[in-house]
């Protein structure tokens, strides 16, 4: 079940979720939220045939919601989105 959805303000490149995505352990992606911010770490990452909106899962490594899965939709095109936590 899922806890919150939070509304992605500001986030990476293609790029930069491609890089998070080939190397988990070590490499993280940082989304601005409304009034906040938060670093996740991405875990799979499907790519519909428009080849600008994501569909993200992963789990949230800082700030209050630390530890938690999330899924996220998210568009490289104009870097906004959201995060549902709670659901892998």
């Amino acid at each position: 079940m899922a806890e919150a959805m939070l509304k992605l303000i500001d986030g990476p490149d293609k790029p930069a979720l491609q890089w998070a995505l080939s190397y988990p352990e070590r490499e993280t992606v940082h989304f601005k939220l409304d009034s906040d911010a938060i670093d996740v770490r991405v875990h799979r990452m499907d790519e519909p045939a428009d080849g600008f909106t994501f569909t993200l899962h992963g789990v949230v490594v800082s700030g209050s919601h630390k530890g938690k899965p999330f899924s996220a939709v998210y568009s490289v095109e104009n870097r906004a989105g959201s995060i549902t936590l709670g659901a892998a």
